[in-house]
């Protein structure tokens, strides 16, 4: 029998979700709408001008050519689509610790070798040894990276074409790059797939577009790339709904950009507050922030109905909510403070 974990995770009751790195923000209208107009239509199969349409409007947004760039239902998804077509029992994996936990549920469940390199806890952010990392990155055939990395918050490549190059070149095998934060962190590595073909980004639209409940994912990668993944792969893998929810937020880039600068300033927000405070936190390229403390914040959270994530024993992991959340948050730690 193969020995892996499942993903871990207990429904929250708290009215305020800050716990999974969601958005708090509700659909707008212009997702409801374009969503509502297809129920009728959901006796077919999801049509193929939608899917194409979603397509060209991703390779639009992130600037690739619409071959660079393929949907999947959720960015795990197409995570557990690369580990599945490009690596082979046995073959060596490489990746930061801690970081998002589906990496290694894949890795064992696929019976992949883990190697890790351990972040290193720097005053106020986490940072990795690079030459360590370049290192070991001969040996693997999968190099699997969060950036900015979950839980942490911090940046690994940060967009530095030396160090994608130094890796991509090193390595025998894949450089995938998780970019799920891309929007609130402004740095990537997508414009550099075509020239160093192994490297391949995974995107997400749960958070920054708030549409965590449609299962919105994509890679971008070299066309060679794209074209072996997705053999298995139909346009009917993503629901209509899902479909016309992708392209009603992508034509309507201000409202989301609005919403993304708003999530970065008060992620800002709280951090200054969370020192001012007194207490331990980690700057954030993320939605989220981490902080340290050995009391039980959970459970003081959630008598305020408030539900955050225990990372480990003195870490938790804050997700940015919208104007309420946070402020109800500040104001259920000050009696900590």
């Amino acid at each position: 029998m193969l020995e892996s974990q499942n993903y871990r995770y207990e429904e929250a009751e708290e009215p305020y979700r800050m716990h999974l790195n969601e958005c708090l923000y509700n659909p707008p209208e212009h997702i409801i709408k374009a969503v509502t107009s297809t129920l009728s239509q959901c006796n077919y199969y999801p049509n193929l001008h939608m899917f194409n349409r979603f397509r060209l409007l991703l390779a639009e947004y992130n600037k690739v050519s619409i071959d660079n760039v393929y949907p999947f239902l959720g960015a795990d998804n197409a995570l557990r689509t690369l580990f599945m077509a490009l690596a082979d029992p046995g073959d060596a994996i490489l990746s930061v610790k801690p970081t998002f936990s589906m990496i290694e549920v894949y890795a064992r469940f696929m019976g992949l070798d883990m190697v890790t390199v351990p972040l290193q806890e720097n005053d106020d952010e986490w940072t990795v040894d690079m030459n360590l990392l370049i290192e070991l990155a001969k040996n693997a055939h999968l190099v699997v990276l969060v950036d900015p990395n979950n839980p942490t918050g911090n940046a690994i490549i940060k967009g530095d074409r030396k160090i994608l190059e130094a890796i991509a070149l090193n390595t025998k095998g894949f450089v995938i790059v998780d970019e799920t934060y891309y929007e609130f962190s402004g740095y990537s590595v997508a414009r550099y797939v075509n020239e160093y073909p192994n490297v391949i980004v995974v995107r997400s639209m749960s958070k920054a577009f708030c549409l965590a409940g449609f299962r919105l994912g994509y890679i971008i990668a070299d066309k060679s790339v794209i074209d072996s993944v997705t053999k298995v792969l139909t346009p009917f893998d993503i629901p209509t709904p899902s479909l016309a929810a992708g392209i009603a937020a992508l034509e309507n880039l201000d409202y989301h950009l609005k919403i993304i600068e708003k999530i970065k300033q008060l992620r800002d927000y709280l951090y200054s507050e969370l020192k001012r405070m007194g207490f331990k936190v980690y700057r954030s390229y993320a939605n989220f922030l981490l902080i340290r403390d050995d009391r039980r914040l959970d459970s003081h959270l959630k008598k305020f109905g408030i539900a955050i994530k225990r990372i480990a024993q003195d870490l938790y992991r804050v997700s940015i909510g919208n104007e309420d959340s946070v402020k109800l948050f500040i104001e259920s730690l000050r009696e900590l403070a």
